[in-house]
């Protein structure tokens, strides 16, 4: 089984709910955990995918230059960072537009995406199909389980075809508990590092399974905003001292392999049929 690679690229702010005409008010710290980065997957020749949110690409171009001269493959995180629960399919699809008209300069093939908050739920699934139309060829959105802000409980954990011909690469996780944890991300900073990669090495047994990230992990001098839902701050912030050294680890001791490259060992004989097969 493989393991990939995968980065959010959004700034430290856009994770915490703010509203985006608030954004302007915010420092901009997005180059400190890109170069970061940028400069340990160099050191562990590491290729990741990055799924870009456009409203920084369109403000940074050069910054997705540095990304793409790396050999790194660029996707879709959207336009400005909604929950996709709560826009309308046409406010969506006015979203990716603006998305292809971004990435398209750099990388013309370019076919995933990922969904902010991993926000696509068994009453939003018209995402997909709106995907699908629009060109992409896999998705990384759906948390197979429960998190406190989405996930399908029930939904196939295999990378798979969806009814209508796209690829679903689920978000990875495995259990603590009662508790699915994510591979990445908060719960990679909150789980103490060998317990991680315990888990990560038994689910490496059974499936392959992709790491998601995001630069402002990297960066332990982000403001702090207070009156925020304490679970939402607990989340963002909780041990990022500790993350560079979890990150150096989590590369000596796995290897990882180009997203597309697990996406190419799917075959036709893994299409599903039926949205009542991907939903319990």
């Amino acid at each position: 089984m493989k393991l990939c690679f995968t980065v959010d690229w959004e700034d430290w702010y856009h994770g915490l709910r703010m509203p985006v005409q608030q954004w302007k008010n915010f420092e901009r710290r997005i180059k400190i955990g890109h170069y970061k980065l940028l400069e340990v997957l160099s050191k562990y020749k590491v290729k990741a995918t990055y799924f870009l949110l456009c409203v920084m690409a369109e403000e940074y171009p050069q910054l997705v230059a540095e990304i793409q001269n790396e050999g790194h493959e660029l996707g879709c995180h959207t336009y400005s960072h909604p929950f996709l629960t709560e826009i309308t399919p046409e406010e969506f699809r006015i979203e990716i537009k603006k998305c292809k008209e971004i990435i398209l300069p750099f990388q013309t093939n370019f076919a995933g995406f990922r969904a902010p908050y991993f926000s696509i739920k068994k009453d939003n699934l018209w995402v997909l199909d709106i995907l699908k139309d629009e060109g992409f060829i896999y998705d990384s959105s759906i948390f197979s389980g429960n998190t406190f802000r989405s996930g399908i409980k029930g939904f196939k954990r295999d990378i798979h075809f969806l009814p209508n011909g796209l690829k679903e690469f689920p978000i990875s996780n495995f259990r603590v508990a009662k508790f699915d944890f994510g591979i990445g991300g908060a719960y990679f900073r909150i789980l103490p590092y060998r317990y991680f990669r315990y888990g990560l090495r038994k689910l490496l047994e059974t499936r392959s399974a992709l790491f998601y990230f995001h630069p402002w992990e990297l960066d332990i001098k982000q403001p702090y905003i207070r009156g925020l839902a304490h679970r939402t701050v607990h989340s963002h912030y909780y041990n990022l001292a500790a993350t560079e050294k979890k990150i150096d680890k989590l590369f000596s001791d796995f290897e990882f392999v180009s997203l597309q490259e697990i996406l190419n060992t799917l075959g036709p004989n893994n299409r599903l049929y039926g949205i009542n097969k991907l939903c319990v």
